[in-house]
C-alpha cells in the first residue's frame, strides 16, 4: 500500500497486527518508513530503534541510510 502511496492506510493496516509478529524486526522497520514519509519523525525513530533492537545496529543503519523513505533521519542514523 505505502508504494501505491497509500502509506497512512498501510500504517493501519500493519499497526494492529504487530504484537502477533513481535521478534519481525522488518515490520517496525516499516512503520519507521511509514512514519517518516508521513512526517512524523519522533515516531519513525522510536520505530526504527525497535528495529534495531531486534535485528542488530548494523545491519539496519546499513539499511535506513540507503532507504529513501528514511532521509529525514539520515543524519541522525549516522550519528549514533
Amino acid at each position: 500500500m505505502h508504494e501505491l502511496k497509500r502509506t497512512e492506510e498501510a500504517r493501519s493496516v500493519l499497526l494492529p497486527v504487530l504484537d502477533r509478529f513481535p521478534d519481525e524486526y522488518i515490520m517496525r522497520y516499516n512503520l519507521a518508513c511509514y512514519a517518516c514519509q508521513l512526517g512524523n519523525l519522533k515516531e519513525a525513530w522510536h520505530w526504527l530503534e525497535k528495529a534495531i533492537d531486534l535485528a542488530g545496529a548494523t545491519d539496519v543503519r546499513a539499511q535506513a541510510l540507503d532507504d529513501p523513505d528514511l532521509e529525514p533521519l539520515w543524519n541522525e542514523i549516522g550519528e549514533t
